[in-house]
Order: structure tokens, then sequence, then C-alpha cells
């Protein structure tokens, strides 16, 4: 009996100390994999960086020489690109909180109504069951910005504290957003930090860089995505609001509100940002990164 408890005891002593190597080796496998992916979002992030900065270079660029039997296009004969994804909502083209935070909501209603239908249209998941959800969301945002700005401290959208704890978990999963979403199919939800901003500016809604998702808060989804491919077409044509009703006649939509139209920004503008998010991935390290780098010029 001794002897075979001996041998038991040599056995289990083996078992935990392959397991301990096994589960060590997993760990360090697992560090190995989320650094390398890392490493790689990183690198993508800053490849955009420098490819951003290289655009910006006012450089006059001399036509590249043809090799001798190359073919040269005809503007009608220049193959189809095909379609890009959507870059993020740009800065010029969130909705500024600013005057209903500093003049409330009596005095900007078309601004209130926009700011909450946005809140509706995203984050039905996030609906804690209550009615008007989005009016009551919004006002508590509201106030708890008006606050935060009376602390000396610089103010931050993302970093203030709600004044109603039990939506302070709400807003933080909105703010973050999902790594997918798709407003059509139902699917995830955006990041809110890409769709507002509190700015002391009255400013104005800029159509022209407006990702679909704010055009789809805007006008409706059909429209959203329609003004959007008309938008970026080559040469864009010019932003009007003959053309935004044209697109709403197209997608069935008798008229545009004029209250609507009086927040949004037409033309083509050129708006230089100091500041860009960039985004990159790696699927197979399921590692995703944000990142907001200043951009001199």
């Amino acid at each position: 009996m001794n002897v075979l408890g001996l041998v038991f005891s040599i056995l289990l002593i083996l078992s935990y100390g392959f397991y301990a190597c096994w589960d060590k080796q997993t760990a360090s496998s697992r560090l190995r994999n989320s650094y390398t992916s890392s490493q790689k979002v990183n690198r993508k992030i800053l490849n955009s960086f420098e490819s951003e900065v290289y655009a910006g270079l006012n450089e006059v660029k001399s036509a590249p020489k043809l090799k001798e039997h190359e073919e040269i296009f005809e503007p009608d004969e220049i193959p189809v690109e095909k379609s890009k994804k959507p870059g993020l909502n740009r800065v010029c083209s969130r909705i500024n909180l600013w005057p209903l935070i500093q003049e409330g909501r009596e005095n900007h209603p078309a601004l209130y109504e926009l700011a909450a239908k946005m809140i509706r249209t995203f984050y039905p998941a996030l609906n804690t069951g209550e009615k008007r959800f989005e009016y009551h969301f919004l006002d508590v945002l509201i106030a708890s910005s008006k606050a935060a700005m009376k602390e000396d401290h610089p103010f931050s959208l993302e970093k203030i504290a709600l004044v109603k704890p039990d939506l302070q978990r709400v807003y933080y999963k909105m703010l973050r957003g999902t790594k997918h979403w798709d407003l059509v199919e139902g699917i995830g939800y955006p990041p809110l930090q890409d769709y507002i901003k509190a700015e002391p500016a009255q400013d104005k809604i800029c159509v022209c860089h407006a990702h679909p998702d704010m055009l789809t808060v805007l006008f409706n989804p059909k429209i959203g995505w329609k003004l959007y491919a008309e938008i970026h077409q080559q040469p864009p044509p010019a932003l009007t609001n003959q053309l935004i009703e044209k697109v709403c006649s197209e997608m069935h939509q008798i008229s545009v509100d004029a209250e609507l139209l009086k927040l949004l920004e037409l033309g083509h503008p050129d708006h230089k940002e100091h500041k860009k998010a960039f985004i990159a991935e790696d699927e197979k390290g399921n590692v995703s990164l944000r990142k907001n780098i200043y951009i001199d010029g």
C-alpha cells in the first residue's frame, strides 16, 4: 500500500507540474499574439497618419511619364473603382450640443429634436424601457454637461459624470459603441463620440463630410445612403437645397423640414482638422485600436 500511495503521489505531482507548464505556455502564447496584434494595428495607424500628412503637403506633383505603348484611358473609359467603406464622421459633421447646454432646449427646439432623434435611432438596444427614453437621457446629459462646465478642470463630453448614476453605464456603452454595427440590419451601434461635440460656436452640420449614419439621422436610411452616393460622385455635384429635395423626392419623401435645413451646412467646404481619429483592426488577433492624433497645418 505504501508503494502504491507513493506512485499515486508522484503521478499527482507530475500532473500538477504538467498542467502548470501547459498553462504558462498558453498564457505566454496568448500574450505574444496580443502583443504582435497590437504592434500591427499601431503600425497601421502610423501608416494612415503618415499618408494623411503626406496628402496635405502643398506640393506640385509632376505628371508620371508614360511607358512605351502604355494605354491612355479617356475619362469615360476609366475603370470604375469599387465603393469604399465610409470613413468616420468628421468633426464638422457632429451635432454641437453647446447651444443646448448654454441656452437650453427652449431656444433651440430643432437642434434638441435632432439630438433626441439621433439617440433614438442609434441606441434602441440601450433603452432602459422608460418611455421617451431619448429625451430623458438627453436632458440628463445636458444638465450634467452644464454642471461639469462650472468646475475648474477642462471640459470634455467623454469624461463627464452624469447626475443620474443609473445612466452612467449606458452613457459609457454609447461612447464606446460596438466593434461592428449596421443601422439598417439592427446590428450593434456606433460610438456616440463620433456624432456629438460641445464647442463654443453655432456650428452647422456639414453634410458633405457626414457619415451615412449621420445622414440617416438627418433624413432616413434610404435618403441618407442615396444622398451619400450623390455627394461622393466624381466630380461631385453642387450640394444645394435643390439636390437634397431632389434626392428626397426620388425616395418618395414629399418635403424637407425647413428648420432642419437651417441646421445644415451645404456646399463642399474645406475643413482643416487639427485632431483626427484613426482606427485600425487586426482580425486575426481580434484587436481593435483607436487613436486621436493631432495634425499640424
